[in-house]
């Protein structure tokens, strides 16, 4: 498995030539905020920072309104590197434990 750490987040983009969104119909930006009150499952796009590693697959996100965990699986990757200074957009759905947000389950990120 790859392991990120915040030292290993910090890089330039390699061997990335574009972004494809995922199929999911949603085309606008949303906040960490908004994201809270939306269902399970729901698509959202949301662009901030990643910020740390909190484990194999998980990660902290910022934006302006608030911090979210984010679950980036590695071939979501697709080959990039981030550092924390960097700001992304991710591609992802809502997931819920029970009635509180638990997550974002990224299908796809990219450097902006």
């Amino acid at each position: 498995m790859k392991k990120i750490s915040i030292v290993a987040l910090v890089g330039a983009v390699v061997g990335f030539n574009g972004f494809a969104a995922p199929n999911n119909n949603m085309t606008t930006v949303v906040s960490i905020e908004e994201v809270r009150t939306m269902p399970d499952n729901t698509p959202v796009i949301v662009r901030g920072y990643l910020i740390e590693q909190n484990g194999e697959n998980s990660y902290s996100f910022r934006d302006g309104t608030g911090t979210i965990n984010l679950e980036i699986e590695e071939d979501d990757w697709n080959g990039q590197t981030f550092a924390p200074t960097d700001f992304v957009e991710v591609w992802g759905e809502v997931d819920k434990n029970g009635a509180t947000v638990s997550e974002i389950d990224v299908s796809a990120i990219k450097k902006l």
